[in-house]
């Protein structure tokens, strides 16, 4: 199969040269979408959608309208909607394998997901000199440990410069939102589409229904962690700390915080000092923790 016919009156040389244009801008714009940093873990979660306005090469905003238009006496997880009483799906019970049993109650508003406590036996006795066996959607190990000698006979894996060995659950710190399982054949030169490798769901509607009702925002620890470690919540007391372009800024490019309109820069006002929250990527403002803290 030939891209362009060969004679230039079907094909004109000048539309070739336009069509070659295209195709190159196409492949240019692929690498720049390559390059976007991951969207943050609330937004992905909340099913939030990208939006990459005129001259952004990347995603500069998201809309979250489907949030509000939430109904506050069912729970939601994962895009899926559940009446109270009922539990998570065999396919979204999976995305939480240590929060099991999760079941929608409607005892306050909104309602939300109760879960069962994974307490898993190896946490109480885990023994010295072994290694347990975790498989992909499982929480706890799924077989005896491998202890002594016998190790000598797991396969092995290597991960940014690390020795992990069969059945070793595997943390990436580059990809942080990702878990990988040690097995044998292990391709570590990607993380991502690995098919030993998985996203990990953080639980944010799991377990922080009322919080994103109250419009609390998520803190995250340092730039190169996945899952928030705690929220913060509008006070009376908050005002904003004018740190972005003054100029008049589209409604659209600005983050909303209680009481607070902010614009993107500009940051929250807060005693602690070990804990930012700025308008980074609108509608939502997020903060961060110090990792010198």
């Amino acid at each position: 199969y030939k891209l362009f016919p060969r004679t230039s009156k079907t094909f004109p040389v000048n539309m070739r040269k336009n069509v070659i244009g295209a195709i190159l801008l196409c492949s240019l714009a692929a690498l720049c979408n390559a390059d976007c940093p991951a969207p943050p873990k609330h937004y992905s979660e909340l099913g939030c959608k990208p939006i990459k306005d005129q001259g952004y090469d990347c995603p500069n905003r998201y809309d979250c309208t489907t949030l509000r238009k939430r109904d506050n006496q069912k729970c939601h997880f994962n895009g899926n909607s559940y009446e109270p009483g009922t539990s998570l799906s065999d396919d979204d019970q999976a995305l939480v394998p240590c929060s099991p049993a999760c079941r929608c109650m409607n005892y306050s508003s909104p309602a939300s997901f109760n879960c069962a406590t994974n307490e898993c036996p190896e946490f109480f006795r885990r023994k010295e000199n072994c290694i347990y066996q975790y498989t992909k959607g499982q929480c706890c190990t799924t077989g005896p440990a491998i202890c002594g000698k016998k190790i000598e006979e797991l396969g092995k894996c290597h991960l940014e410069g690390k020795l992990y060995r069969e059945g070793e659950p595997m943390f990436p710190e580059k990809n942080s939102c990702y878990k990988c399982h040690c097995k044998q054949g292990f391709d570590n030169s990607t993380v991502v589409g690995n098919p030993n490798c998985y996203e990990i769901n953080c639980g944010i509607e799991l377990r922080n229904a009322e919080r994103l009702a109250l419009g609390c925002i998520p803190v995250y620890f340092g730039n190169d962690r996945c899952c928030p470690i705690s929220w913060r919540c509008p006070e009376d007391k908050d005002t904003i700390i004018e740190e972005g372009p003054r100029s008049v800024q589209d409604s659209k490019m600005q983050c909303k915080f209680g009481k607070l309109t902010m614009g993107v820069g500009d940051s929250i006002s807060s005693e602690d000092k070990c804990v930012s929250c700025k308008c980074t990527i609108p509608p939502m403002a997020q903060c961060v923790q110090s990792r010198d803290c």
